[in-house]
């Protein structure tokens, strides 16, 4: 566990602390292997066109597969009038699923993900994640693209088919790591990063139907102002959220252990002191807390996302576990 003077006196920027304080292009360049992981059980059928695939799972989509007897439950839309007609048996038909498709992942690299108390930083954890499905996505054959939020910027990449694209991608990724990281260390840290909503919004405007899009954040910021945009966004793509946290945001320490202890924590300009074993602040603390939490679930719920929570503190294989379970 990092301890209060690790937190307060800034980190170690060097070599040393990659993958632990920041990200490099190298640490990223290693998720590949983990990403192919994530394919594994999965059957992928080839297209005759070059990095098209198709799903293994039947749905209505673009391109026929076949006709069989219609079942109890079949959408009628899909009935085969011609093979009904020849056979006199009633028969629908079956579609597979064009699965290239646009993949944009919002990752966010704002101070307050410059964190930990055990494991990776959270801002570490985020672009080893992004990079997962950067990863994942050239694997698949699909086009990937990506939104980078830092302390005091953000780049858009635009989904592309390509590993150029990706290598920009990790790139930036590693760049606004190494950023945060510096800043944070030099207590240049700036209060002005874009909100949420700001954000939410410019996402929105290079969404295009169809698409997948996955944010990487603590959610730190959210409101009605962001649900708003994301709740937009969901009307024309599929969203899936990765929440970032520590242990210690989740479970403050039992009051008989920090009873003589007090807690200073900085944004690089300000210096905050909790007593946390003040039965007010610890009320405080624990009521911001469900409140995120539960404004979490209701944007999940409107947005019809799937929720993936993953901690400061969980190994490489149960990212990957929480991940697949969430059926990245």
């Amino acid at each position: 566990m990092l301890n209060n003077a690790f937190i307060n006196k800034g980190v170690n920027t060097s070599l040393k602390g990659d993958g632990l304080i920041q990200s490099s292009v190298n640490s990223l360049l290693r998720q590949q292997s983990s990403a192919s992981l994530l394919q594994r059980g999965r059957q992928k059928i080839r297209a005759p066109q070059a990095g098209q695939h198709l799903s293994v799972y039947k749905g209505r989509g673009m391109d026929f597969a076949e006709s069989r007897a219609y079942m109890a439950g079949d959408d009628i839309r899909a009935m085969d009038w011609k093979v009904t007609a020849r056979t006199g048996i009633p028969h629908t038909k079956i579609f597979q699923e064009e699965r290239e498709r646009p993949i944009l992942i919002w990752t966010d690299l704002r101070p307050p993900m410059f964190f930990a108390t055990r494991g990776r930083f959270k801002s570490v954890m985020a672009t080893e994640i992004a990079s997962l499905l950067i990863w994942k996505s050239w694997l698949d054959g699909d086009r990937a693209g990506g939104m980078i939020i830092g302390a005091e910027q953000h780049i858009e990449v635009r989904p592309a088919r390509s590993k150029a694209k990706v290598l920009q991608l990790l790139q930036h990724l590693a760049d606004y790591s190494q950023q945060l990281a510096h800043h944070a260390t030099l207590h240049h840290v700036s209060t002005q990063s874009e909100s949420l909503a700001q954000s939410w919004k410019r996402l929105r405007r290079v969404t295009s139907s169809g698409s997948q899009v996955f944010i990487i954040s603590d959610f730190r910021g959210l409101n009605n102002g962001a649900e708003k945009q994301l709740l937009s966004i969901s009307r024309h793509a599929a969203i899936s959220l990765i929440q970032i946290s520590d242990p210690f945001e989740q479970q403050l320490p039992k009051t008989q252990q920090i009873k003589k202890q007090r807690f200073s924590l900085t944004n690089g300009q300000r210096f905050l002191r909790l007593n946390f074993a003040n039965k007010k602040t610890r009320a405080q603390y624990q009521h911001n807390k469900q409140q995120l939490s539960e404004q979490l679930m209701q944007l999940t719920n409107k947005t019809k996302a799937k929720l993936i929570h993953i901690s400061t503190k969980d190994s490489d294989n149960q990212r990957l576990m929480k991940l697949s379970g969430g059926a990245i």
